[in-house]
C-alpha cells in the first residue's frame, strides 16, 4: 500500500537513497486505511468534476471512519447525485490511473491553480520551507500533501454516505460549500459490516 522511510509514511513511488531504512506498509497496517481513504477522496473529487464541470475542489481530509471533500458547487448535492457519483467512481477506478506526485515551486503552483481562489489562498499560507506537492491521477490534479496508494485500481470497496453544507474552513463569514462524506475499505466484508453498523445506529436513534 505504502512505505515508511526512517519512520515517515511515503508513497511507494518515493525514490530511495543509499542507506535508507525502509518498512513496508501492507493493508493490515494501522496507517494503511488512511492512505486508501485519502486516495478515495481524490477519486470522488475526479468524479464530481466529470459530472459537474466547473465545480471547484477544496479541502478533503481523512476521518476516523472515512473521508470527506468540500466543493464549491452551484447547488447542493442530492442523494441521486451521490448514486451517480459512486457509479462514476467505479468507472474511473477500473481505468487504474497511477497517483503521480510532483513537487512544484510557489510560482508554478499559483500558475496551475490561477482560476481557483481558494487554492491560491492555501498556497499563500504555506511556509517557504514547506514542500508544495501536486498529485495527479488521470485528468485530475490537486494540491495535496499525500500520501496515496499506487493507482486507482486498488479502490474497490467504497460508499458515498451523505452530503451537507459546510462553510469554508468552518468560518460562517466565508462562502458555503458542499461537503460529501464517504468511506472506503480494503475488504468488501469490512465495508458491509460498517454499513450494517450505521444502519443499526440509525434504527436505534431515539430521535427517530
Amino acid at each position: 500500500v505504502a512505505g515508511r522511510v526512517h519512520g515517515e509514511l511515503v508513497d511507494l513511488s518515493r525514490v530511495l537513497g543509499d542507506g535508507d531504512h525502509v518498512q513496508i506498509v501492507t493493508s493490515d497496517d494501522p496507517d494503511a486505511l488512511e492512505v486508501l481513504r485519502h486516495s478515495a477522496g481524490h477519486l470522488m473529487a475526479m468524479a464530481v468534476q466529470k459530472l459537474f464541470p466547473g465545480t471547484k475542489v477544496t479541502i478533503g481530509p481523512v476521518t476516523a471512519v472515512g473521508f470527506f471533500y468540500d466543493f464549491d458547487a452551484e447547488r447542493p448535492f442530492t442523494p441521486e447525485d451521490l448514486e451517480r457519483l459512486e457509479a462514476k467512481m467505479g468507472e474511473v477506478a477500473q481505468r487504474d490511473f497511477p497517483f503521480l506526485r510532483e513537487v512544484v515551486n510557489r510560482e508554478e503552483a499559483n500558475r496551475r491553480f490561477a482560476d481557483d481562489p481558494l487554492k491560491l489562498e492555501r498556497i499563500a499560507e504555506l511556509g517557504d520551507d514547506e514542500a508544495i506537492t501536486v498529485y495527479t491521477d488521470g485528468p485530475f490534479a490537486n494540491l495535496c500533501p499525500g500520501r496515496h496508494i499506487p493507482s486507482t485500481g486498488r479502490l474497490r470497496h467504497f460508499k458515498l454516505l451523505s452530503a451537507a453544507g459546510a462553510y469554508w474552513r468552518g468560518d460562517e463569514r466565508r462562502q458555503m460549500l458542499q461537503r460529501i462524506y464517504g468511506t472506503a475499505w480494503f475488504k468488501k466484508e469490512d465495508l458491509e459490516a460498517y454499513l450494517h453498523r450505521l444502519e443499526e445506529a440509525r434504527r436505534r436513534d431515539h430521535r427517530v
